[in-house]
């Protein structure tokens, strides 16, 4: 994502750039894998990205969204036998006090007088299913702090996610450059490396039924 904010709509623009060469999704295969406990099998499930909806999408009155969720996991498994599996999504949040928003992977311009800043943001959410059921074990945001999200917004937190702020010059005159912009993809990996070299741990940690018994 690609975002610039002005002080009005009319001086906000939001562009959504493929960025598939980044390798965002071996990272975080790989990054699953160092925080499995030791001795377990980490296995790597294709999935085309047509099997998960747009979150952007309209919702309905009895839309389930979990149920959904359970269901596509079920169908994207079938034929695997683990006891546990780990998605890992692009996540949302607001971005400082204004009824605007950032998603996934990207960079914003806030350009507002006496206040011009460049963040770099790289926000995903994880969720552990058990591999029986498909009840949801443990899930969250992934962070490079581990303050309450309550906590961090009282706090007046500009993003509730990873973010780091850059030099003006950072953000791409054309949206499309950012894809091939080599800084802009090590900031990116960096930061989306820490924040899960901080949460999968502890989520991977998280007993079964069978063994919170």
């Amino acid at each position: 994502m690609v975002k610039s904010i002005g002080l009005t709509a009319f001086q906000s623009k939001e562009t959504v750039v493929p960025i598939e060469s980044w390798g965002l999704n071996d990272l975080v295969f790989a990054r699953v894998r160092a925080a499995a406990p030791s001795g377990v099998t980490v296995l790597r499930i294709p999935y085309t990205k047509s099997a998960f909806p747009p979150r952007e999408r309209p919702r309905t009155l009895f839309h389930d969204e979990k149920a959904e969720l359970v269901e596509l996991m079920r169908q994207v498994t079938n034929g695997t036998n683990c006891q546990r599996y780990v998605l890992v999504s692009k996540s949302i949040s607001k971005f400082n006090d204004l009824n605007l928003t950032v998603r996934g992977i990207g960079i914003v311009d806030h350009d507002v007088p006496f206040r011009h800043r460049t963040y770099l943001f790289a926000l995903s959410y994880i969720r552990v299913f058990d591999g029986r059921d498909f009840s949801i074990i443990t899930h969250g945001s992934a962070l490079t702090h581990m303050d309450p999200l309550v906590k961090r917004m009282l706090l007046g937190t500009l993003i509730l996610g990873p973010y780091s702020e850059l030099a003006e010059a950072s953000f791409p005159r054309h949206p499309e450059q950012s894809a091939h912009n080599l800084a802009l993809r090590e900031y990116a990996r960096n930061l989306l490396t820490t924040s899960l070299d901080k949460t999968l741990p502890i989520m991977l940690r998280q007993p079964t039924k069978e063994t919170s018994r």
